[in-house]
């Protein structure tokens, strides 16, 4: 018999008479009035041209913003409602209304201006859930001001920003048919993988290729060539973990994981580095599995993922983001190296891979394991969450999993009879699951490490459009052993307009706007810290993850330099100006002469230390998370063994970044494969 998923009926009336089912009229009216604050309808320059003068005219109200900001919401659970609600509440008390804006007036009937100065009261206050608040609701208001669709498919700001719409998908065939669930269901394997990213999907291709009976499990749906959408309104609630609205809980850090068939390697950017030897030989010593990372067996896994996957720098041809990083490392005399990639065939044709490759030049695991683990009689469930996993007498024996059916809207029970489970689940769901299967450790969900990155921008006087072309093809590692093992890469960030909105600062609405209508001349410089202090995810009442990190005084040091040099690559690549992304206005242009004196450089590192860079004073990121299942010898410090298998629980395993000892230092795809090929090799000797 079927499990349905309803909602009781006395809720729904309840949530008849509420905008988007939680928000009250008053409350969603004071909604609206923040969002017509961030983007109001503004005058335009003189002279300036329809197009412009649309673009200044257009007000939240004219893309229905606070209706979308609304509708996100209500998918976030009541834990993110009851925040906002109180959040809310503040635009009515009138000594907060005084102490902000200088009148007692209620938020709703002040002036533009003292909204704006009320607003940015809140973004720069003392206390962290002001700044909490302010953050949530400007990221998103710029977020869907520049990527909400019209009737025509298109963000009526684009045409201002230089950015064209992206085609349709191409007419191709699926490559893969996921097995269909329209009802309760049992299935017998040797093997039932949880998650077909970088880690579940080369597990699922080793073992189907080597005549093992497998089952893939994936939460998120079957994206491919023909469907992806390269709409970020469209694309990222598809394709990434929490409906691309990922952050730790007081918002801080900004997150992104993938959640398709193919998880992170079907939406990341393709770049494919190996573990440094030296971060090896850390994990050696630090999960006293001497000999583990460091031996040639490891080493080998890389090179048969890396020939699989087709990792090469033939296809690595520098975008002008990317040639901007190289360039400026070089004229500093820095190092500067070319990332090699997932890729074959790559023509720079689009720039939207972290949508999903349409021409198929990307070697994600959909493209590469998966499809071999299909074609070798493997069963692959899309929109099926995982949870528990079946012990008994010590050893894993199955999974319980609920499966989506779209056509439907029904969930059904899935049971998988296995010899053998491998979670790969990523290190944000994996502890979680591991917990609901009763799994007792106290090291699950701990030693979460994120490689928080910030983002140095140079203004341009020509054209870069961060968004065309190949995503991340230049690096440096000159600051990668600032402290021993620990320091940063220097890479870049590919950017379309709603990110831009997302991330861009606001002064107030005229720079904002202004801002905006220049994003075709920014260009990135990421700094990807090696944390080497730790957060943990715990759970809530709805099962999601809770994602406790804050970056520590000691990476702060690290994130701090990395900015200080990202100002200097900047303007040796010609930057007419730079800026960062804080609260409070943090930028320096090039003098009238056209240079830019090392004392000024100096003054402006300084003034980027005072600005900040605690919770919600900077736009921080991360798309790693690493380490909360990690691996060692010794069960009282560590979750799994030296083959991946959880301390005390026969035949139930690991894939995932999770095993991590410390953070990588890298982007982690790589990582991730090549430990999964090692351990694949071990669990064909035990099913």
């Amino acid at each position: 018999m079927s499990t349905v998923l309803s909602v009781p009926q006395e809720n729904k009336v309840a949530r008849e008479h509420r905008v988007a089912g939680w928000l009250t009229s008053e409350e969603f009216a004071l909604l609206e009035m923040i969002c017509d604050t961030f983007l109001p309808t503004l005058e335009p320059p003189d002279g300036s041209d329809e197009e412009i003068v649309a673009y200044y005219r257009r007000n939240a109200a004219d893309l229905h913003i606070a209706q979308l900001i609304a509708e996100k919401l209500a998918e976030e659970g009541p834990e993110v409602q009851a925040d906002l609600h109180r959040f809310l509440s503040l635009f009515t008390a009138a000594p907060i209304s005084l102490l902000f804006a200088g009148s007692a007036k209620p938020f709703v009937e002040l002036t533009q201006e003292q909204r704006e100065r009320y607003l940015l009261a809140l973004a720069n206050s003392p206390i962290g859930v002001f700044r909490q608040g302010y953050q949530g609701l400007k990221r998103l208001a710029g977020l869907f001001y520049f990527s909400a669709l019209n009737e025509q498919g298109v963000n009526p700001n684009w045409s201002v920003q230089e950015y064209t719409a992206p085609e349709p998908p191409p007419a191709v065939a699926r490559p893969i048919t996921p097995l269909e669930i329209t009802e309760e269901t049992t299935l017998e394997a040797d093997v039932v993988v949880i998650g077909s990213g970088a880690g579940g999907g080369v597990v699922a291709g080793e073992l189907a290729t080597a005549g093992k009976r497998v089952v893939v499990l994936e939460k998120g749906g079957y994206n491919y060539e023909g469907n992806f959408s390269h709409h970020e309104m469209q694309a990222m609630p598809e394709m990434f973990l929490k409906r691309g609205a990922l952050a730790t809980t007081d918002l801080g850090v900004i997150m992104m994981a993938g959640s398709t068939l193919g998880g992170g390697t079907v939406v990341n950017w393709m770049t494919s580095f190996r573990t440094p030897n030296d971060v090896l030989e850390e994990w050696d010593e630090q999960s006293g599995l001497r000999g583990c990372f460091t031996s040639s067996q490891l080493q080998e896994s890389f090179a048969a993922v890396e020939q699989r996957i087709s990792v090469n720098t033939k296809h690595s041809q520098h975008n002008r983001q990317n040639q901007l990083l190289f360039d400026g490392v070089s004229a500093l005399g820095y190092h500067g190296g070319v990332i090699p990639r997932n890729a074959i065939g790559c023509e720079q044709r689009c720039g939207t891979c972290t949508f999903g490759c349409r021409h198929g030049c990307s070697q994600s695991t959909m493209k590469t394991y998966l499809q071999d683990a299909y074609e070798h009689g493997a069963r692959i469930v899309v929109r099926c969450s995982a949870e528990k996993v079946l012990i008994e007498g010590g050893r894993a024996v199955g999974v319980e999993a609920c499966a989506y059916d779209t056509q439907t809207g029904k969930t059904h029970r899935v049971t998988v009879r296995a010899n053998v489970v491998v979670v790969a689940a990523g290190a944000l769901q994996t502890p979680l699951l591991l917990q609901r299967s009763g799994v007792e450790n106290a090291h699950i969900g701990r030693h979460l490490h994120m490689h928080p990155t910030a983002i140095s921008v140079g203004d341009y006087a020509e054209k870069v459009y961060a968004w065309r072309g190949v995503l991340q093809s230049a690096y440096s590692d000159q600051f990668r052993h600032l402290d021993g093992n620990y320091g940063y890469k220097l890479e870049v960030a590919p950017t379309h307009p709603g990110l831009f909105g997302l991330a861009t600062p606001w002064y107030g609405a005229q720079t904002y706007r202004e801002e905006m209508a220049n994003v075709a001349h920014l260009a990135s410089v990421l700094v990807l810290t090696r944390d080497k202090d730790e957060g943990r995810v715990t759970m809530n009442r709805a099962g999601e993850p809770v994602i406790q990190y804050v970056v520590s005084a000691y990476d702060r040091k690290h994130v701090l330099h990395g900015l200080h040099q990202g100002t200097r690559i900047h303007f040796a690549a010609g930057a007419r100006r730079v800026i960062s992304l804080q609260n409070r206005p943090t930028e320096l242009k090039r003098g009238a002469n056209e240079t830019v004196a090392e004392v000024q450089i100096r003054a402006f590192d300084r003034l980027i230390a005072q600005r900040g860079l605690g919770p919600n004073r900077i736009v921080m990121f991360s798309a790693h998370q690493m380490g909360t299942c990690r691996m060692g010898k010794n069960p009282q410090t560590s979750v799994v063994n030296e083959y991946q298998q959880v301390h005390d629980v026969r035949g139930l395993f690991v894939c995932d970044s999770s095993v991590f000892p410390t953070a990588c230092g890298v982007n982690p795809m790589l990582s991730v494969m090549g430990l999964a090929h090692r351990a694949s090799q071990y669990i064909k000797s035990v099913v």
